[in-house]
């Protein structure tokens, strides 16, 4: 029989994610000292502080506390599992909104579910997620309100922008670690540059922003997330109001670094050894008319940037085939609701 407990252990933690980068997500967790790293479908379970999670986790989207699993086959089973939780006690002055998804469940409908756990906890803004499964129904308070990709650095973007959260997991799916080369011939509004530097400077990737826990909470200060590694970081694209929009970021996130307007196939590396290129590339299906975008950069992989590593976010193996160099791993993600891939490939020489 499946158990049926009020609440969870204090500091049950989820941290949601895409499908597919659980692994990243988990190690990425452990690294950062968290305890009991668990990955499951769709996130990782983990014991923690949420303060703490969300001011240092990089690639996780939001952190949710597991506050009560139960059997909920009917809706008085659900009102007496929702009850047996103090609210006030555990979450003083604040308020929920309760949101519900349900699945193999006699009870499907999720407004009449939202309605009735509504009744029973204070109403406000921070989101309490409803899940039911089978029947076996988990109560869970969403610790950061904004989704975590927003850093608070990024005012600025530019045209099909990439998440902060996706290009973190993106740099550990491409093994980079500070003090490592990093340069982005397109770089856009400057997504992966900042989150190079940021974390080469050692700071958390929340350091800049606010998180619905802290309503509940008592304050506790910033922490650093690692002592700061001399790293070279460098990019440049062909347009100059993206290229001043990056400038801008980068110094909101106090982060500067050189950025250059340059046309990928003439962009030149630094002084500094060689290490990986990583960019995410227009492609018809977000950034019509860059059909030429490739093309541009395969002149800068055979060329300047022959002896670098290269991690790249193409829409398909097409597009891999196009870089005319040897690809060492194409691994499937999702961008924003499209089908995309990580190109991973080895220097040329």
């Amino acid at each position: 029989m499946r158990p049926s407990r009020a609440s969870e252990r204090p500091g049950a933690l989820f941290a949601v994610c895409p499908p597919g980068v659980e692994a990243v997500v988990a190690n990425e967790i452990s690294t950062c000292g968290f305890e009991g790293t668990r990955p499951v479908e769709g996130g990782v379970l983990f014991q923690g502080d949420p303060l703490r999670a969300n001011r240092l986790l990089a690639t996780p989207t939001r952190i949710l506390q597991r506050i009560a699993t139960f059997e909920a086959h009917d809706f008085a089973a659900l009102q007496r599992g929702t009850a047996a939780v103090d609210w006030a006690r555990s979450f003083p002055g604040v308020g929920f909104n309760p949101e519900v998804t349900c699945h193999r469940s006699r009870l499907y409908h999720t407004g009449a579910v939202a309605e009735r756990v509504a009744a029973l906890v204070p109403p406000g803004p921070i989101g309490l997620f409803i899940r039911i499964v089978d029947d076996l129904c988990t109560l869970s308070v969403d610790t950061s309100g904004e989704r975590l990709h927003r850093r608070g650095w990024r005012v600025e973007t530019g045209p099909a922008p990439l998440r902060e959260t996706l290009a973190a997991t993106l740099l550990r799916l491409a093994g980079w670690q500070p003090g490592e080369t990093l340069y982005d011939p397109m770089c856009g509004a400057g997504t992966f540059l900042i989150e190079v530097a940021t974390r080469a400077a050692g700071l958390a990737p929340g350091h800049l922003r606010t998180f619905a826990c802290e309503a509940w909470l008592p304050p506790a200060p910033v922490p650093r997330a690692a002592e700061a590694v001399p790293t070279s970081i460098a990019g440049s694209d062909r347009a100059r109001p993206a290229v001043e929009a990056a400038r801008r970021n980068a110094e909101r996130a106090g982060a500067p670094m050189p950025l250059s307007v340059v046309e990928a196939a003439h962009a030149r590396p630094t002084d500094a050894p060689p290490g990986l290129l990583i960019c995410n590339p227009p492609y018809d299906r977000r950034a019509p008319g860059a059909g030429h975008a490739i093309g541009r950069l395969r002149l800068a992989l055979d060329g300047p940037f022959a002896t670098y590593r290269a991690a790249l976010l193409l829409p398909d193996a097409r597009a891999a085939r196009e870089l005319g160099r040897p690809v060492g791993t194409l691994a499937p993600l999702d961008n924003g609701g499209l089908r995309v891939h990580l190109v991973l490939c080895p220097p040329l020489r």
